[in-house]
């Protein structure tokens, strides 16, 4: 089911006019914010659910709080009552505080500027749209018989609806301000209640029970003990510090590496930037000319088969493969961009060890989806090629970027657009 779908349904031109006049903005501005919210509001949810406590946490405040079917269905009316409308709120903005601690304030300045109202006033929607989207997941949970494993999954099947209708610009700022670009780009992944989150607290109590300890002796030891503990962890800190110190500075040149190499051309690697205390190199161009088992010469995965069996070269460097290519507007890769894919997981398989980021850019998308979700959406189709090709998702990150152009950066005019997939390869 779409979630987002539903919850907007609620919002009818009463309800919206009843809100714009409570917080004093214009009425198309609060429908902007208002659904601007149900968006933000799922996706926290969905985040909410990626742990063990997050996911029994929204259960029991579903199950136990005051928002269900009943609220949802006299919604408009609530808001006739400017008192009634008051407490909603209040109720709201603490239910998301209980949920979503330490994001009130991201989510605001996030909407605010989304839809060009105060900041106070996408608080206080906040706390209005809250109960309604509670309200809404009690009565799910009822008519479907839900258990928290079951409301974890139906949230996690919100992802692909938040990337195909939310507008891109504020699908970049609920991902920066709720911070889950990497559930967009990866997929979500519920998190299952253990059978302890479902003990009773009098078998959590004999669970826990202390055995009966002797007495002198017994404390003897533990003190001797955690004092070999302690000994033992400063040592080891000692080591870990004395030793990162030396490494740090080794790698930090690599690791910040954005030096795109093109893929359509195979060079040696520029020996200055090999990594210290590594032998010399006795011929890189030799090396890069090497043909590489199930890739073409001269394909645009060569370069990226040179270094990768280039043992000298070092990791950072990204790679523009041209052939990574979809049909205008879709996430359908064509017959070349198909064959590219398996390239690399030819080559992913040869080295073991390699991980990997796909960074995609869109140009192409036909309204009314976004740029950003396309781009997400293409990378996302190009990880899971490479996972059914054997590769594990572990291996490869994804992450989609839009057009490459921030919304409001004035420094972006005139620069082009992209529509493209980067591969970065992040261990060597």
């Amino acid at each position: 089911m779409n979630l987002l779908v539903e919850l907007k349904e609620n919002l009818t031109d009463s309800v919206v006019s009843r809100a714009a006049y409570y917080v004093d903005e214009s009425p198309e501005k609060t429908r902007t914010a208002l659904e601007g919210l149900i968006h933000t509001v799922v996706a926290g949810l969905m985040k909410r659910t990626t742990t063990e406590i997050g996911v029994n946490q929204l259960y029991n405040a579903i199950q136990k709080g005051k928002f269900d079917a009943h609220l949802v269905a006299t919604f408009p009316e609530l808001l006739r009552d400017p008192e009634q409308l008051t407490r909603l709120s209040e109720m709201g903005s603490n239910s998301i505080s209980h949920l979503l601690p330490a994001m009130k304030s991201a989510i605001g300045l996030a909407i605010s500027g989304y839809a060009n109202i105060k900041n106070s006033a996408a608080i206080t929607l906040l706390g209005l749209v809250t109960p309604l989207v509670l309200g809404t997941l009690n009565k799910l949970v009822v008519e479907k018989k839900l258990d928290a494993d079951g409301l974890a999954a139906l949230l996690a099947d919100q992802r692909d609806h938040l990337i195909e209708l939310t507008p891109e610009r504020l699908l970049d700022r609920i991902a920066e301000g709720l911070n889950i670009q990497q559930l967009l780009a990866v997929g979500v992944t519920p998190a299952k209640r253990s059978s302890v989150a479902e003990r009773s607290p009098v078998q959590e109590r004999q669970r826990f029970s202390p055995e009966p300890e002797e007495e002198g002796n017994g404390s003897l030891v533990k003190w001797g003990v955690g004092a070999l503990v302690v000994l033992a962890l400063a040592a080891a800190g000692y080591y870990i510090w004395n030793n990162t110190q030396s490494y740090s500075s080794a790698n930090e040149e690599s690791a910040n590496s954005t030096e795109f190499v093109d893929s359509t051309v195979v060079a040696p690697v520029d020996s200055a930037k090999l990594r210290p205390a590594t032998p010399a190199r006795t011929d890189s161009a030799a090396t890069a000319a090497l043909p590489v088992a199930g890739v073409t010469a001269g394909s645009s995965t060569s370069a990226l088969a040179a270094y990768l069996a280039n043992a000298q070269a070092p990791e950072g460097r990204s790679f523009k493969i041209p052939t990574l290519d979809f049909e205008p507007g879709t996430d359908q890769l064509k017959p070349a961009g198909l064959v590219t894919v398996e390239e690399i997981a030819t080559l992913l398989k040869k080295s073991p060890v390699v991980q990997i980021r796909l960074v995609g850019y869109a140009n192409d998308a036909i309204p009314p989806m976004g740029n950003k979700a396309l781009s997400v959406m293409r990378v996302l189709k190009v990880k899971n090629q490479l996972i059914r090709s054997g590769i594990n998702y572990i291996r490869v990150d994804a992450i989609g970027l839009g057009t490459g152009i921030k919304p409001g950066d004035s420094t972006a005019v005139g620069k082009p657009k992209l529509k493209q997939i980067d591969l970065k390869v992040v261990i060597k």
